[in-house]
């Protein structure tokens, strides 16, 4: 989120969520033109009076990509389209690469979801059969219906802490 939205989307938001703060109405008044360093002051003080504290970058990423899983299993996403942002979005936007230890993303149990979704980008640009007895957009579909079943499995690993 850039600066010049958190007197709308914290603000704003904020206040018809029920929180209340003297640096919270402050900051929803303000208006998207006001002076960046003014809104940040804002934004800080208000996190301070109601004792909120943000995640760390990691925390951040992997509660983006729940957030983003939230929406494919409410069918809000699509499984594919979702998935996709997770990676490149969500989980891209810290370097899980560096904790690799034998799989990409198995620093957070998300290899597997992440296999599955390598291997639907393959089949889409697959220029033979990978297999005699099914078509690529049969193995398509079972892995798009594996991929759902796995983002289950991994918010719940994530959300149970496991």
């Amino acid at each position: 989120m850039t600066t010049d939205q958190l007197p709308n989307l914290v603000g704003t938001s904020g206040l018809e969520e029920g929180l209340d703060s003297p640096s919270l109405c402050i900051l929803a008044g303000l208006s998207k033109n006001e002076s960046p360093h003014q809104i940040e002051f804002y934004f800080k003080q208000t996190l301070q009076e109601l004792n909120i504290e943000l995640p760390n970058r990691r925390q951040a990423a992997i509660d983006y990509a729940l957030g983003i899983v939230d929406d494919i299993l409410l069918g809000k996403k699509d499984v594919i389209l979702g998935t996709k942002e997770m990676c490149h979005n969500a989980l891209d936007s810290y370097d899980f690469i560096s904790e690799t230890k034998k799989y990409v993303y198995d620093s957070i149990s998300f290899e597997t979801v992440y296999g599955l979704f390598v291997t639907h980008e393959e089949l889409i640009q697959a220029d033979r059969l990978w297999q005699t007895e099914k078509t690529n957009e049969q193995l398509m579909v079972e892995t798009k219906t594996d991929l759902f079943e796995e983002l289950k499995k991994w918010k719940n690993k994530m959300v149970s802490g496991t």
